[in-house]
Parts: C-alpha cells; sequence; structure tokens
C-alpha cells in the first residue's frame, strides 16, 4: 500500500468517525393528544350528511367551546384519555342555551386522522359512552379540520 492509500484511508476513517458521533438520530417528538388539539377546529355533523350547519371547537387548555348552527353553543371543559381504546374525551358544559345540560356530562370518543379530528359525542348527562365513531340515538357524530393560523 502506498503512502497515498494510506493517507486516504486515514482521512476516510477520520471522517466517518467524526460523522457518526457527531450525528444523532433525530428521534420523532411525540405530543399529546392534549397538545394536539389545542386551538380552533371547523367540521360538520356526519350523521346528518354534513346537512347540520358548520361547527367549530375553540380548545384552549382543559377549556373548551363549541359555536354550532343556531342556538347550538357550548362552553365547558374538556379532559382526554389517551389511555382508552378507543381514546375518550369528557366535556363538562358550564353554559349552554338549553339550561338542562349546565352542569352535566357529554362522554365522547376520538381520533386524529391526518389532519382531521373525528368525534362522537353522548347527549350531555345521557351517562352513554360512545362504542363507535357513527351517530345514533342520543350519539352524534362529527368530522373537523384544524384552522389555519392567520
Amino acid at each position: 500500500m502506498t503512502l497515498k492509500h494510506e493517507t486516504f484511508i486515514i482521512c476516510l476513517t477520520i471522517v466517518l468517525l467524526a460523522g457518526l458521533t457527531g450525528c444523532k438520530k433525530q428521534e420523532a417528538v411525540k405530543i399529546s393528544d392534549t397538545e394536539r388539539i389545542q386551538g380552533t377546529w371547523n367540521g360538520k355533523e356526519l350523521d346528518t350528511g354534513g346537512e347540520g350547519g358548520e361547527w367549530r371547537l375553540i380548545i384552549t387548555g382543559e377549556q373548551i367551546k363549541i359555536d354550532g348552527p343556531g342556538p347550538e353553543d357550548y362552553s365547558g371543559t374538556i379532559i382526554l384519555d389517551e389511555t382508552t381504546n378507543p381514546k375518550s374525551a369528557r366535556v363538562t358544559i358550564l353554559e349552554c342555551a338549553a339550561e338542562r345540560y349546565i352542569g352535566e356530562v357529554a362522554n365522547a370518543i376520538y381520533k386524529f386522522e391526518n389532519d382531521k379530528l373525528f368525534i362522537a359525542a353522548s347527549e350531555p348527562g345521557s351517562g352513554t359512552i360512545p362504542a363507535y365513531f357513527e351517530g345514533n340515538g342520543n350519539i352524534r357524530y362529527y368530522e373537523y379540520v384544524k384552522a389555519q393560523a392567520k
């Protein structure tokens, strides 16, 4: 082996070792659903074929504001549970045009698919926990897309 080859091999080894020690594998940063759900979401009710009007969720921390078509506006608190399958949420209604719902809990299940949020939610106070992502009886099913930041 010539001096040029030895020098080349030594330099190549140094470059490779420097690269291996200087480059750490990038680990995917997993954010919690509580972080992911924050913000404004625009959507529609799926069990009405989207004909029920526009819905908007505004979630800040554990506070939720739900703006629905007509008088269907709610505000309260939301607690997510990522350990259940499907994932679940409890929304406690604090303000609402329908006084019978104030102080009641609406149980829900949710899932993220790409940039969409799907929610199946029970009527507040019914005690029902949705089992499937579909609307029926006192379960309503929604699809939301996160609003673009302006």
